[in-house]
């Protein structure tokens, strides 16, 4: 019995980043990061070139991808798919690949493929279609005495409203936000509570400046966290219900897997989601958000700002660790526990 080597690959979205490593973490073993720095090459794509490592610069490549071959990849991100393949093949075929995110690529290039409904999802053995993202909020995240004493200055119930930013297809207009603000304002002051809102890495200072100005008449307590304290996770746990914006799909499942109302904070199309994506869904390979808003609202894991829905969906991780390991396990015995 041994621990196997294990890989992590990051992709380039953070939404990704959290699965990978949520994964990672539940199959409680050991396993390393590789940080991948490429050039120009990986706008190829694995598409065109295989299984290759050139798209990685030649300083980190001489210094990450070196023997001994791991036993078990796990990635996200195009970017990452044709490295992974070159190691495989440097392995012999003993390196198993474990692919988070949609394939660019035909899933038959990958042992495990766990995706989710934005993408149309193509027919194969490896792929596992999930219902949310994988989370590493597992467990609640115990607050420190200082934000504790921070929410306890707040009267419930707290209303959470968690902002995302604008994606390749979807804009997110200050005036858009501070409307749904102000109407999550008026939601908490019906019931004698308050409101918190918390940042992104993509929401600008433009939306949350508006957001502010627009709430500074709200009838009820409020905060615009801006920063890092009270910690998200902590604000995640604590809220008696969520509202995340609509362009974030790991913040929908981390809500929804909180088994508190949600309600979705829809999202405006811009130019070019109107040119690529248009007014309907269509069986087209772009990565269309609405798919799985339709999903998760239609099958009442979430709801809308006006009517907030609780559900009581687990984790993804935990079966995906469970199928992780049996694959491991076929590679190189039984494992630890």
């Amino acid at each position: 019995m041994r621990n196997p080597r294990i890989w992590v690959f990051g992709g380039n979205r953070r939404g990704d980043d959290a699965q990978v490593y949520a994964l990672a973490e539940e199959l409680a073993l050991p396993f390393e990061t590789r940080t991948l720095v490429f050039n120009w090459r990986f706008l190829l794509s694995g598409k065109y070139m295989g299984a290759s490592p050139v798209s990685v610069e030649k300083h980190v490549r001489e210094r990450t991808l070196v023997p001994p071959w791991p036993d078990l990849i796990i990635l996200a991100g195009k970017r990452a798919v044709p490295i992974a393949l070159w190691v495989q093949e440097q392995s012999g075929g003993h390196t198993r690949l474990v692919l988070v995110g949609h394939p660019r690529v035909s899933p038959s290039h990958f042992d495990l493929v766990f995706t989710t409904r934005q993408y149309l999802t193509p027919e194969g053995a490896s792929m596992r279609l999930q219902p949310l993202t994988m989370s590493r909020y597992r467990n609640p995240t115990k607050p420190t005495d200082e934000e504790s004493c921070w929410l306890e200055s707040l009267p419930r119930p707290h209303l959470l409203l968690m902002l995302g930013g604008e994606t390749r297809h979807w804009a997110m207009r200050p005036q858009f936000v501070a409307d749904y603000g102000e109407k999550l304002a008026d939601r908490a002051s019906r019931t004698g509570g308050s409101l918190i809102v918390v940042r992104s890495a993509r929401t600008t200072e433009e939306v949350l400046d508006s957001l502010e100005g627009r709430l500074e008449r709200a009838g009820c307590e409020w905060r615009v966290v801006r920063h890092y304290f009270p910690r998200f996770p902590v604000l995640l746990h604590d809220a008696d219900e969520l509202f995340p914006t609509a362009d974030s799909v790991s913040m929908i499942s981390e809500s929804v897997m909180t088994g508190k109302p949600v309600g979705i904070v829809p999202a405006e199309m811009n130019a070019l989601g109107r040119l690529v994506l248009g007014s309907k869904m269509w069986r087209n390979r772009a990565r269309d958000l609405r798919r799985f808003w339709k999903y998760v609202i239609g099958h009442k894991l979430a709801g809308t700002v006006d009517e907030p829905v609780a559900s009581s969906t687990p984790n993804p991780v935990v079966e995906a660790a469970r199928e992780v390991r049996a694959l491991l396990e076929k590679t190189v015995g039984t494992l630890p526990e």
